[in-house]
């Protein structure tokens, strides 16, 4: 199945303020942004219909978050944790070609760019695959190398991985369809993430004013973008990685 993403930074992801709710939050920015960049499970996206639009809005969020939640009538659905393990050549390839690949509790899931991006919006915008077909058809164009699994894919061209971490997440859920994600990684970072779900194109441009409202409700309003767990990894892990990325305006820098 193929979802696409939309993820804004302001990240309209709940972007940057701290959102104090406090408030991406991928691996993209992350792919990540990436990023990833990024679903609660690989269960969760299995479980979503084909072609669906997340529309998403990252924040920090920290302690009287869960309390403003709450007071908004959110309620706490699920406590979850997952293992992402992201894969790239020593060139930075598929990252630089803003591509990421990952394996989250076991299943290959690849994020990339859409045919037609609009590159003066806040919004980001990614396919996100699972199927093998899908992905080995996708890497192929990008790595140049054919194989009849991805894990032969990534042996072929040398894929090793450059990001390794753990995420604990709570997922409320408010009136409105709304989902509300606070993560927590084994490596100290936290990020939010307020999400709607589209069947359409046509419907995003409401789905985000309805995120931007709830975020300004809940005092998580921003105008920048905010890191996500991709950024935050890499800054402290591979600087190396990161500064190449920054530079061709794959991550938003960390200030």
């Amino acid at each position: 199945m193929n979802v696409f993403r939309l993820q804004t930074h302001r990240r309209i992801v709940l972007s940057a303020v701290d959102m104090e709710v406090k408030e991406g939050g991928s691996a993209r920015g992350e792919g990540g942004g990436g990023g990833g960049g990024e679903g609660a499970r690989a269960a969760d996206h299995n479980n979503k219909p084909a072609g669906v639009i997340e529309v998403e809005r990252k924040f920090s969020f920290g302690e009287g978050s869960e309390e403003k939640l709450k007071k908004a009538g959110a309620v706490c659905k699920e406590t979850t944790s997952f293992h992402d393990v992201y894969y790239d050549t020593e060139e930075f390839i598929l990252t630089l070609a803003d591509h990421w690949l990952r394996k989250r509790e076991g299943n290959w899931e690849l994020k990339c760019p859409p045919s037609s991006r609009d590159q003066a919006s806040l919004v980001e915008q990614y396919v996100e695959l699972q199927r093998e077909a899908d992905i080995l058809k996708q890497l192929a164009a990008i790595l140049n190398v054919e194989a009849a699994s991805v894990d032969e894919m990534i042996r072929l061209a040398r894929c090793e991985p450059f990001c390794n971490f753990q995420t604990d997440r709570k997922t409320y859920t408010l009136d409105g369809g709304f989902k509300i994600d606070l993560d927590q990684t084994d490596f100290g970072f936290r990020v939010g993430e307020i999400e709607l779900i589209c069947q359409k194109q046509a419907d995003v441009p409401e789905a985000l004013c309805r995120i931007d409202a709830l975020a300004e409700k809940l005092g998580f309003q921003s105008s920048k973008k905010i890191p996500g767990k991709m950024s935050a990894f890499l800054k402290t892990f591979r600087e190396k990685h990161y500064a190449a990325l920054v530079k061709g305006g794959l991550l938003t820098p960390i200030t």
